[in-house]
């Protein structure tokens, strides 16, 4: 199994639900602005991308010192852990398994605080408030929306949490699905805060997964002490060019937002009759789905008949081999995914396993 989702075989007729990126691809107008910048490839760009930083900035409405780019989000989970190795943290989970490899190759000390199903994933905010507050772990690693779980919390929730638990934690909060959903970004509690870095993925909301484009939000103590540590030229002509563009077609990013909530619900709605199949509440462009009986990677073979194939969850801490996750797609596959899952979990076959 990919651990970072993505059918690996033969691609031709694939429907690959096991990666979340944008149903309606990248935004039109990128094509042809990626096309303008071919030129500019026989040019270094600049070490750190500078001026395409000071433009987010502005954008962003902070200081340009506030903000960071890096080669993907990714990068930048591997800058933090690095800039601060040996540090205490803890971890929400489940999440993105890249935050555990990244704090424990930085030598950092990890604690788990575990979500379920039974909470529908959704932290206890008391218990977790006073376990932070005993712990005091230098920091607390989160994702909103969550990936795998698709949970979303409101900033005034996060501002809660964060008021009740010691000044000295920091909280590192995943963003990268937040352009899918429903709840407003925490962006507004970054801003004079010392506690908050904001991480933002470009690669699922604006469809550019080969490009590797992110940022992070912080303050400037913590961005510099990031970016001390990041090798020059981390983001490449083109991932430049596409910062300064995709902000541009608001239409093309509301559209995104209409779309994805209109089709969220209709799958969740048409899934949710199935006999021997839980989907949970997104906030994100997917579910995690838990089976009564048999397992995720024996459904995804069955799939995979069908050419239709899905993300298993059992490397994600807390998730076992009944968990699975799907995009939302485009309707037309979507409702292939709808009807190879209706004849399955509907067979007496399966029925009888």
């Amino acid at each position: 199994m990919n651990r970072h989702g993505g059918y690996q075989g033969d691609r031709s007729g694939m429907l690959d639900f096991s990666v979340n990126i944008n149903p309606l691809g990248m935004p039109p107008h990128l094509k042809y602005a990626l096309e303008d910048a071919l030129g500019d490839l026989g040019r270094y760009p600049e070490p750190d991308g500078r001026r395409h930083k000071k433009r987010l900035a502005r954008r962003l409405g902070v200081a340009d010192d506030w903000v960071i780019l890096g080669n993907g989000g990714i990068e930048l989970i591997y800058l933090y852990a690095m800039a601060f190795s040996g540090g205490s943290a803890v971890i929400v989970v489940p999440i993105f398994n890249e935050y555990a490899e990244a704090l424990t190759a930085a030598g950092w000390e990890i604690s788990l605080w575990q979500t379920d199903w039974a909470s529908k994933f959704r932290l206890d905010t008391d218990a977790f408030a006073a376990y932070i507050c005993q712990a005091k772990p230098d920091a607390v690693f989160l994702c909103n929306p969550n990936n795998p779980t698709g949970v979303a919390y409101s900033p005034m929730y996060i501002r809660s949490l964060i008021d009740r638990c010691p000044n000295t934690v920091q909280w590192f909060v995943d963003e990268s699905f937040v352009g899918f959903s429903s709840k407003e970004s925490c962006f507004s509690l970054v801003d004079g805060n010392r506690k908050i870095v904001l991480l933002r993925s470009m690669t699922k909301f604006f469809g550019i997964p080969g490009l590797r484009l992110g940022y992070a939000v912080g303050h400037p103590q913590i961005i510099s002490e990031m970016a001390a540590i990041q090798m020059p030229w981390s983001v490449n002509t083109l991932a430049l060019t596409a910062l300064d563009t995709v902000f541009e077609d608001q239409k093309y990013i509301e559209d995104t937002k209409s779309y994805t909530s209109r089709e969220r619900h209709r799958v969740r709605t048409a899934l949710s009759e199935l006999p021997g199949l839980e989907v949970l509440p997104s906030g994100a462009d997917f579910h995690l789905f838990k089976l009564a009986h048999g397992t995720a990677a024996d459904l995804n073979a069955l799939l995979e008949t069908q050419k239709i194939y899905i993300r298993t969850c059992e490397d994600f801490v807390g998730l076992g081999d009944a968990y699975f996750r799907a995009a939302v797609k485009k309707k037309d596959e979507n409702d292939r995914l709808i009807a190879a899952l209706t004849a399955i979990m509907t067979s007496q076959a399966y029925k009888d396993e």
